[in-house]
């Protein structure tokens, strides 16, 4: 038997006795089958297993990171969140087509100079300073402009985020 936790926050009744009677209507999510499924505060559980019910995308990138496998937001189709239970249960996860923009890298911005994509592009690749800027023939204080510049761009505070959230390589080519 695996146990599923459902997240949300519990002064939302109305949601929580929605999804309850929903969920008592399908025979493998009753306490007891082969998916024990309980409604917990959005404080109590965390982790692999828990289907996270969001009142806004801003939480998305921090519930990853906890190790949650289930998201959705709380004005979703009841029925989206007893599938998110299902699919967690069964398929070990699932995300609302809603939130996946926010769990993908965003394109680079439109007005990155040819200096910025390429000094982005040796970044993503893990290219140091010294070897951006002898790779590109330039100085190595250039390249620290070029890369303060894409920080601001992409709103990032390092570069790590930045790479972080550019994904492949190949989304940076033009």
């Amino acid at each position: 038997m695996r146990k599923i936790h459902v997240v949300l926050s519990l002064h939302s009744t109305l949601l929580t006795d929605k999804i309850l009677m929903r969920l008592a209507a399908v025979p493998w999510a009753v306490p007891g089958t082969p998916a024990d499924v309980s409604v917990v505060d959005e404080s109590e559980a965390i982790g692999p297993r828990t289907v996270a019910v969001l009142s806004s995308p801003d939480a998305v990138e921090g519930l990853v990171r906890l190790g949650v496998t289930g998201l959705v937001l709380a004005d979703d189709p009841v029925e989206d969140v007893v599938r998110a239970i299902h699919d967690v249960h069964r398929f070990g996860g699932w995300v609302s087509p809603r939130l996946v923009p926010a769990l993908l890298p965003g394109p680079p911005p439109a007005t990155l100079t040819s200096r910025e994509r390429e000094t982005l592009r040796l970044l993503a690749e893990g290219w140091e300073n010294a070897e951006i800027a002898a790779a590109m023939f330039i100085t190595v204080s250039a390249v620290k402009y070029h890369v303060s510049n894409l920080l601001r761009k992409f709103g990032c505070r390092d570069r790590t985020q930045l790479v972080s959230r550019l994904g492949r390589p190949m989304s940076v080519r033009s």
